[in-house]
């Protein structure tokens, strides 16, 4: 699992507007950088909460992913 991967993309999301913009309109090339799990890219890509609670995210912060629009 890469737990500190899924971190450092939900702390640049809540850090980097340009970043949460391109996330939200090229998730794999925003996602690329990162080593993540397929299930956890696939939890940041559809910001469902609770499939990034189940890869490890901390409540408040799978909730704040998901909010994103």
């Amino acid at each position: 699992m890469s737990l500190r991967a899924l971190i450092e993309v939900t702390r640049r999301l809540m850090t980097d507007g340009d970043f949460r913009n391109l996330l939200v309109n090229d998730p794999d090339r925003a996602l690329s950088e990162y080593t993540l799990t397929p299930d956890e890219a696939e939890a940041v890509k559809r910001r469902d909460r609770w499939l990034l609670e189940e890869c490890g995210l901390e409540e408040w912060s799978a909730r704040w992913v998901s909010a994103l629009r």
